[in-house]
């Protein structure tokens, strides 16, 4: 249903065709999640978390060992999220589609497995490269007569805490990765969601086929629909026709009888001469000879007793039409 229609039914501006708002509503709740972890946005916070905790652990290692390049160390810890978080991803996706047989093509699976050993290994080779700088050094103080001086000294032996840091740098990372490849696997139903699909599709189809018998009953009921819509169509325009030939004819008769009345008041100012206004009646009694003959063979064409208000329309313009006749 639309967040911002609650009804049940709404109507098209555009077609006037009455829609269904509520015609994936049962679907949805067929395919409702059962549990958090099948919800949409849960697994991506998950995954987020693990790429998060995964960006520390590295910012740790690469903040002592690379240079003093901010864009260097982004890109080696972009590297290495990407080998420990992207990577597994998309295993636990691509193993959950061989497992449904929607695809057989394992050559990808196994590239992704590499590359995920290759980042684990390389992970593995720094945190024991590096032991020793997490290793934390001692300093002594010692006082003159000149005054106080601290010296340090830096004491090359690996203690337990380093020991331990790095065994958490190695395992951190590997069990974040099981973990995204997990959710991945576990909320990935290819399936189900093509199954949701087909559904809503079918759902689609059976309502299409409604508003086709909808269409269909309507013309069964009314054999006659199309006919009858063509004759009042055709009646409409010959009604306009006739109302359009009506105004033409009224106008002609003014300028006639202006005319008349010109001839019979003549006045120093007429620029028209007796001859040319002549001349000019003559041609508008004979158009509108024309033009009522025309306007009477169409009213007579266009009567139709099944429209009834079309034929009271017409009644009225022939009058109209006579009435100017009779004025001429």
């Amino acid at each position: 249903m639309s967040t911002k229609n609650k009804e049940i039914y709404s109507v098209d501006r555009k077609t006037g065709e009455i829609r269904n708002e509520c015609l994936h509503h049962n679907n949805r709740k067929r395919f409702k999640a059962d549990t958090p972890f099948d919800n949409s946005i849960v697994p991506y916070l998950i995954m987020a978390f693990c790429a998060i905790v995964d960006g520390v652990v590295f910012y740790s290692l690469f903040s002592r060992i690379s240079y003093d390049s901010p864009m260097m160390l982004g890109v080696q810890i972009a590297g290495f999220l990407f080998g420990f978080d992207i990577v597994p991803i998309f295993i636990g996706i691509q193993y959950k589609r061989l497992q449904q047989g929607i695809t057989k093509d394992k050559f990808v699976l196994i590239m992704a497995l590499v590359v995920c050993g290759l980042a684990f290994a390389m992970n593995i080779a720094l945190r024991i490269m590096t032991i020793d700088l997490i290793s934390p050094s001692t300093g002594s103080t010692t006082t003159s007569y000149i005054g106080t001086v601290t010296q340090e000294t830096t004491e090359s032996g690996i203690d337990a805490t380093a020991i331990a840091l790095t065994i958490f740098g190695m395992g951190i990372p590997v069990v974040t990765s099981l973990g995204s490849c997990l959710i991945s696997f576990i909320t990935y139903n290819p399936l189900k969601i093509k199954k949701q699909r087909t559904a809503e599709m079918m759902e689609d189809t059976r309502d299409e086929v409604r508003r086709f018998d909808a269409i269909l009953d309507d013309y069964d009921a009314e054999p006659d629909f199309a006919e009858n819509l063509e004759a009042e169509d055709e009646a409409r325009y010959q009604e306009m026709q006739m109302m359009h030939k009506a105004q033409v004819i009224g106008y002609c008769d003014y300028v006639r009888e202006r005319l008349k009345e010109q001839l019979g008041n003549p006045t120093s100012n007429n620029v028209l001469s007796e001859s040319v206004c002549e001349t000019i009646l003559a041609r508008l009694d004979k158009e509108l000879g024309l033009l009522n003959t025309q306007a009477t063979a169409d009213t007579q064409a266009s009567a139709d007793p099944a429209v009834d208000a079309s034929a009271e329309k017409a009644t009225r313009y022939t009058t109209m039409i006579r009435a100017n006749k009779a004025t001429a």
